[in-house]
């Protein structure tokens, strides 16, 4: 598929007016976090090549300046993405891959999205919890000893999640699908991009050259862009005011739900990136490596809007 990267400067003559138009719109910037946002070990304070830089953060203080908003929206617990919120000085997020959408952090505001499954709160278990009970957490760890485990999200622990079960390391995804299947409840699996590093403590013994990939057992249906379009409605947001940002395949969903999406240029690795690019041919490459090419898309954008960093 052919490949649109945006330009270094939208004042050039062969700038496509409809991309600068969109972008000149966008009030809400939904982001995903590792791969995209950060830079190499979750840092904010580094370039691509790990590096000392402050670039990611001036540009995020010249969108709150702007009046854009930005909603990291990203396969984390709760308590990761309130601290990540908190520090970085943001009041929204979409967690565990769009189970958890939290509208107002400050006030507490938020709800469970389960999509097609079936959850009554009332049970008085989370979503993570009714998933638990089938057994199906037992039943992968016990089937691929040393090829998965749970992520231990940064060492917190998987059972801090509420929604989705999250799990890392590498293993066949049709078989991985063919035993929710046979949980009887609507499930999917989610694989939420490559292992820029694994933290300990792990119990994965992974062949040489594999990374291992980020996976999520999820209700059926859930995903970035149905949370994205959920988050929306609560907010009464309009989807020409929306923008997106990602790596990976969990990520390229935000484009069924926003007016433009944005990949940064290490996306283009994924195996479902010309798929993304066939269905969605507005969709534009940021050149950069995650941070840094969150960072110049991020600087496209302001400049739409006519403003310069």
């Amino acid at each position: 598929m052919p490949i649109t990267y945006l330009p270094e400067a939208l004042n050039g003559e062969k700038t496509d007016e409809a991309l600068r138009e969109r972008l000149a719109r966008v009030r809400y910037v939904f982001t995903d976090l590792d791969g995209t946002m950060m830079g190499p070990g979750s840092t904010v304070l580094a370039n691509a090549a790990g590096e000392p830089s402050c670039a990611f953060v001036e540009t995020l203080i010249a969108l709150k300046q702007a009046g854009i908003e930005v909603i990291p929206c990203s396969g984390r617990n709760r308590s990761m993405l309130h601290e990540d919120s908190r520090v970085l000085g943001l009041t929204s997020y979409i967690g565990e891959m769009g189970g958890i959408i939290m509208i107002d952090r400050p006030h507490d505001t938020w709800e469970y999205f389960t999509a097609e499954m079936d959850y009554d709160p009332s049970c008085g278990l989370t979503p993570h919890e009714v998933i638990e009970q089938t057994g199906l957490c037992d039943q992968f760890i016990s089937r691929w000893p040393g090829l998965i485990e749970f992520h231990n999200d940064m060492s917190n622990g998987y059972k801090h999640r509420e929604v989705t079960i999250g799990l890392r390391g590498e293993v066949p995804d049709e078989e991985a699908i063919a035993l929710l299947d046979a949980s009887g409840m609507a499930l999917d699996w989610g694989d939420n991009g490559f292992l820029n590093y694994i933290s300990a403590p792990t119990t994965l013994h992974l062949p040489e050259g594999v990374r291992g990939r980020a996976f999520n057992i999820m209700p059926k249906g859930l995903g970035k862009g149905r949370a994205i379009e959920r988050f929306c409605e609560l907010r009464g947001i309009d989807r020409a005011e929306t923008l997106a940002i990602g790596d990976s395949s969990s990520d390229f969903l935000m484009a069924d739900a926003v007016a433009q999406f944005i990949m940064v240029e290490n996306a283009l690795g994924d195996p479902h990136a010309d798929a993304l690019l066939e269905k969605h041919p507005e969709t534009v490459v940021a050149r950069g490596r995650i941070v840094d090419g969150w960072v110049n898309a991020m600087r496209c954008l302001l400049e739409a809007q006519g403003r310069r960093m």
